[in-house]
């Protein structure tokens, strides 16, 4: 892979591949194909455009912002960005990027519904592997162009990439720098939308079969987060810049697939914690409060008594009491 040298010479080869290609009841407009490589830092100001563009970074790293979501996308994570996203970049001069971006359009292929559910190849295929599949990918209930339309709902972030799509970005670039026709080059592409509409599908097939805790690595995380603590003071915070994301927009994800909010399920873990410390009678209260989690004994004990309707000291000795 010699990105500068794919950056330097194969501008005229990747302008030619750039044009239309019609797949089942679509047809694709592949307008802009790029190599990134940024020497040093800058942004990009807030914009949106009219058509999908995706980014893939290869190395270092560069800092998005979706409408109101900051997030870090490191070496081998990709994001899309959908026609009409506000979004903005800042490029790390510590840690410059180099990845690849990609931007297309897509119509209804002529005398197609754009609800058909049937797909109709009207394009004779190349006699290739690739083409092969495409063929097969597309001749299904579910048309192509419907999965380029669910694309439009794809949620902002970054996304690390378990689909072979860095595999196949090389074998693009690899086969374009070799020569092979532009109908073959924008063919690999389609093969990438292909792969990315599987990604929104999985997810969307997830949220309707598995429960709310199983169903996002995002609740995951933070599970552990709270969790996994010693006695340090758990910091949401902290929590969110872990997550490359801002607290603000971490509360509002965790809110909306838990029906809790962060502070209530980080209270909720400081009180159990703070159940089993109580059970220790060498410990004060005040020191339980702390190695709980919380900033002060009077939060502490207001907490607690909402919880389970009697202060610390009470629910201390109602363990050791005689009748228990």
């Amino acid at each position: 892979m010699d990105l500068k040298k794919w950056r330097n010479e194969m501008v005229p080869v990747l302008n030619k591949i750039c044009g239309e290609i019609a797949v089942g009841d679509a047809v694709v407009d592949w307008v802009d194909i790029v190599i990134e490589q940024t020497g040093g830092s800058g942004k990009c100001p807030p914009h949106a455009h009219t058509w999908y563009e995706f980014n893939y970074v290869l190395s270092g790293r560069m800092q998005t912002r979706f409408i109101d979501q900051d997030v870090m996308v490191y070496a081998g994570e990709f994001f899309l960005i959908p026609p009409g996203m506000t979004h903005a970049h800042d490029y790390s001069r510590d840690d410059p990027h180099e990845g690849i971006c990609l931007r297309w359009r897509f119509r209804p292929y002529p005398g197609t519904a754009k609800t058909t559910a049937e797909t109709t190849v009207e394009v004779a295929m190349e006699s290739t592997p690739a083409g092969m599949i495409m063929a097969e990918a597309t001749a299904t209930n579910d048309s192509f162009l419907r999965r380029l339309i669910r694309m439009k709902e794809w949620p902002p972030g970054a996304y690390r990439d378990e689909y072979g799509i860095r595999s196949l970005l090389m074998q693009f670039f690899t086969e374009a720098e070799s020569g092979r026709s532009p109908f073959y080059q924008r063919l690999l592409l389609v093969q990438l939308l292909e792969v990315l509409s599987g990604v929104t599908d999985a997810r969307q097939t997830v949220s309707a079969s598995e429960p709310l805790q199983a169903q996002d690595a995002l609740l995951r995380k933070v599970e552990v987060y709270l969790e996994d603590f010693r006695g340090d003071r758990l910091n949401v915070e902290a929590l969110a810049a872990s997550l490359h994301m801002s607290y603000g927009h971490l509360s509002r994800l965790y809110k909306q697939k838990t029906g809790r909010t962060l502070i209530e399920e980080m209270n909720r873990i400081r009180l159990s914690k703070a159940c089993e410390l109580l059970k220790q009678p060498s410990l004060l209260i005040k020191e339980v409060a702390e190695q709980a989690g919380f900033p002060d004994i009077y939060y502490f004990s207001k907490a607690f008594k909402k919880k389970y309707g009697v202060s610390p000291l009470t629910y201390r000795k109602q363990q050791f009491s005689p009748s228990r």
